[in-house]
């Protein structure tokens, strides 16, 4: 069901989605994991399309006290709105601090991101980058994943500490960034 829901969201909107099917089981866990080691408290996910990641932190990681959602796909968005209704889902990733406020947050200890960056802007790109230092707690972790290399020159400009790591078992092969603030 999730994989047809995907996909039909693909076809309505490839910008958005920018993907054909969900991230892979192998792909998912291999970040939870990490997740579940650093223990955060506060954790955001950018981009959650039908929630297979958010499934893996809610099941998965047992330190987490609040999980915000983001995903603007109107379908995406209503299922997982159904899928996690303790959750709080919402549409603009670029409003995260907005959200934090709204949901008494004043730091995040972990943000996650399968935003579609190669399609941003420059300066999208580099608005991201900033809100997520400025979201973040001195130590906090964002972790990204995309199927491309091209983030390393504005993870650079961000962050010192940062982690590649290729997960080939997924639909495309993906690249996970670990970086953590200092």
């Amino acid at each position: 069901m999730d994989k047809v829901l995907f996909f039909k969201s693909f076809l309505r909107s490839p910008l958005q989605v920018a993907s054909l099917i969900p991230s892979s089981p192998f792909l998912v866990n291999h970040i939870a994991r990490h997740v579940n080691q650093l223990a955060p408290l506060r954790v955001a996910e950018l981009g959650a399309g039908t929630g297979v990641l958010t499934r893996a932190l809610v099941d998965k990681c047992p330190s987490i006290e609040s999980l915000l959602i983001f995903e603007n796909e109107e379908n995406l968005k209503s299922h997982l709105r159904n899928t996690f209704p303790q959750v709080p889902v919402y549409a603009d990733a670029f409003a995260l601090s907005e959200a934090m406020q709204e949901q008494s947050i004043e730091q995040l200890d972990c943000i996650i991101s399968a935003l579609p960056v190669s399609w941003f802007s420059t300066e999208q790109n580099e608005y991201l980058m900033k809100m997520v230092c400025h979201c973040l707690k001195p130590g906090g972790a964002f972790i990204m994943f995309q199927f491309s290399l091209q983030m390393r020159k504005y993870l650079r400009t961000t962050f010192q500490d940062i982690e590649i790591k290729y997960v080939p078992l997924n639909f495309l092969p993906a690249f996970v960034y670990y970086c953590r603030k200092t």
